[in-house]
């Protein structure tokens, strides 16, 4: 697996580097976002680990580029920023994890690992499920609302496909969180409905497909 490391602090590039490569990774630095984007367009990036403060360029704006050119390309975001508004920002712009630093190289592991584990699931023979105006297809991460196509981060695209492979089941905050992040999220389960959030604004004028059941979780309403 080929990770991308956008981080301009040689100290973090060296831990990173040596810690993924034990684990069996294939990193490869850039400490600028113009060096990130060239290797992103020489392809084979599996999965990026982005800095938000960057020499030529801010993450955030970086974020966004990603979601246009790269969005299949999972990110975790690696910051000293720690505000609850940062980290918003940073999911809504696209990013499908947020460590602060610092951080503890072995969490970090067991979540690209999750990320991983979550492609290679999605790396199967095609498979389209269409039900009442949702047409969605796994094998290209693709989505369509009454023929409108539908941008979503890799998160959305998950959370999105369970629900439609689970029509009017209804599913606990507890087993989204399971089954979509792929690992034990801390019982953050404000994670869910920040993303529902998220989510529900971009499928306008069609947001209530995702229906909250109060006290339990969500599901899909078709």
């Amino acid at each position: 697996m080929n990770i991308l490391i956008i981080e301009d602090d040689p100290s973090i590039q060296m831990l990173l580097k040596l810690s993924l490569k034990v684990e069996g990774f294939h990193p490869v630095v850039a400490g600028t976002v113009a060096a990130g984007l060239k290797e992103l367009e020489a392809g084979g990036t599996d999965l990026i680990l982005l800095d938000l403060m960057l020499p030529d360029c801010s993450g955030f704006e970086l974020l966004q580029v990603l979601q246009q050119k790269y969005k299949t390309v999972p990110v975790i975001v690696l910051t000293a920023k720690n505000e609850m508004n940062d980290k918003i920002l940073g999911f809504q712009l696209g990013a499908d994890d947020y460590l602060t630093k610092p951080f503890e190289t072995r969490e970090l592991i067991e979540r690209i690992k999750a990320v991983m584990r979550r492609m290679q699931k999605t790396v199967t023979t095609s498979e389209t499920i269409q039900i009442g105006i949702i047409e969605i297809d796994k094998n290209e991460r693709s989505c369509t609302i009454a023929g409108q196509p539908l941008r979503m981060t890799y998160k959305e695209f998950d959370f999105l496909w369970l629900l439609c492979s689970n029509p009017k089941k209804v599913f606990t905050r507890e087993e989204l969180l399971d089954q979509v992040w792929g690992y034990e999220y801390y019982g953050q389960t404000r994670s869910v409905d920040m993303m529902v959030k998220r989510l529900r604004e971009k499928l306008k004028p069609h947001e209530n497909l995702v229906t909250t059941v109060h006290g339990t979780g969500y599901k899909l309403e078709v």
